[in-house]
């Protein structure tokens, strides 16, 4: 079982990806309706045998248009992006204890404004023990090199400069057991976050965040659950230029519900309270809404309907008392229109409030792709998708069109 990442604040691609999505999608080769079973075995993609190990090669080419590069309010510049991105996983062979390690990559150009090329990269290695017939624990080490995205609601505003890179290095335990009647789920996890460039060096932090969810069975997969959860921000620059500490703590708890993978409903959603407290004695805390979802509808084998929610504090980077909280949903159908062609259609949309300056955003996205696959080992791809922002400040807003095709390959 891989572990559920306390990201604390992700990037925002083009579909507005929730925190758990935006580690998902960083390891694997991008798949148009992963969660719709492939029912044509002779489309299945077979890892390769090396003794007692499993190996998985692959790449992705993408060819995008983006009308607005910059995601300026005003004058957008268009351009289009090449990325290759290449991937290896390298596992053991089930058993009690597995070992798995991946490396992937990503190195992107642009045909006119050269400032925005880039690349980026993840590594990490797994270690899984299944200490019974029903539970596991797993520890996770990364290290991963970061793009941001020019839409990001805290991104670089500069056109002449490019886009920040951000080196992040974390470690993740966590155990899971289910029995008869009880869940029981417990995650730690630091990951401390490095801005390469030296003016962003007030971006520089360690997060620590740890979670623990107890739930009752009240039918067959599902689980009534309780979860307490606690978060920790320590900046490498202690205090503002104003000389207010900068480091916080949060915590809370959720109550929900669980379905366990198997059946017609899968994942979770939770609902409760956090409270956000600055070690700045002249700092306010607030209290708000916490909100953790990622469910799962399987209404027939080859249809699959997505919710993701996430409502809760997130790390922030301006000046003084501001605080930020974001609300982000996304609901996602994903299809198996036949055996080799597939396809995912998307809305989005995000708010973004600022406690202590007033300024909210608040951004809209819709989407669509189709996948086809050639062979068992090589499919194409089109993509396309809109994304717009409103903000009490109108240099904040833009309207944004991107769409592409990209080449996959698999082995």
């Amino acid at each position: 079982m891989k572990p559920r990442h306390l990201a604390l604040a992700a990037p925002v691609p083009l579909l507005l990806a929730t925190p758990q999505q935006a580690w998902a999608q960083a390891k694997e080769i991008g798949s148009t309706a992963p969660a719709v079973f492939a029912n044509d075995p002779d489309y299945r993609v077979l890892p390769l045998h090396l003794g007692s190990l499993n190996v998985t090669l692959g790449g992705e080419a993408d060819v995008l248009y983006d009308s607005n590069i910059y995601a300026s309010p005003n004058n957008a510049q268009d351009d289009v992006r090449f990325d290759i991105s290449p991937r290896v996983a390298i596992a053991t062979q089930p058993a009690p204890v597995t070992f798995e390690l991946n490396a992937s990559g990503t190195v992107r150009r642009y045909a006119t404004h050269s400032t925005e090329n880039s690349e980026s990269w993840l590594v990490d290695g797994d270690v899984h023990w299944q200490t019974g017939p029903t539970s596991n624990l797993s520890a996770s080490v990364f290290s991963r090199r970061s793009i941001e995205d020019r839409s990001d609601p805290e991104a670089r505003r500069n056109p002449n400069a490019g886009p920040r890179r951000i080196d992040s290095l974390g470690g993740v335990v966590s155990y899971h057991r289910v029995a008869t009647r009880t869940l029981l789920d417990v995650q730690a996890d630091v990951t401390k976050f490095n801005a390469l460039s030296s003016i962003d060096s007030d971006r520089d932090f360690t997060a620590y965040a740890g979670q623990a969810t107890f739930g009752l069975r009240v039918t067959g997969r599902a689980y009534a659950t309780a979860t307490a959860f606690v978060a920790r921000r320590d900046f490498r620059i202690d205090l503002t230029p104003s000389g207010d500490k900068r480091n916080t703590t949060t915590f809370g708890g959720r109550l929900g519900i669980d379905f366990q993978p198997g059946g017609v409903l899968e994942g979770g959603l939770s609902v409760g309270v956090f409270r956000h407290n600055p070690d700045d004695p002249s700092t306010p805390g607030h209290t708000g809404l916490s909100v953790a979802g990622n469910l799962t509808y399987h209404p027939t084998r080859r249809t699959a309907v997505l919710l993701d929610a996430f409502n809760g504090d997130v790390a922030t980077f301006r000046v003084g008392a501001t605080q930020r909280t974001d609300t982000i949903t996304k609901l996602s159908v994903q299809q198996e229109i036949r055996h080799n062609l597939y396809g995912t259609l998307s809305v989005g949309y995000r708010k973004t409030k600022y406690t202590g300056s007033g300024i909210h955003e608040e951004t809209v996205t819709g989407g669509g792709e189709l996948e086809y696959l050639v062979s068992r080992n090589i499919s194409v791809a089109a993509t396309a998708g809109y994304g717009s922002r409103s903000s009490d400040s109108s240099t904040l807003e833009f309207d944004r069109f991107r769409g592409g095709v990209a080449l996959r390959v698999r082995f």
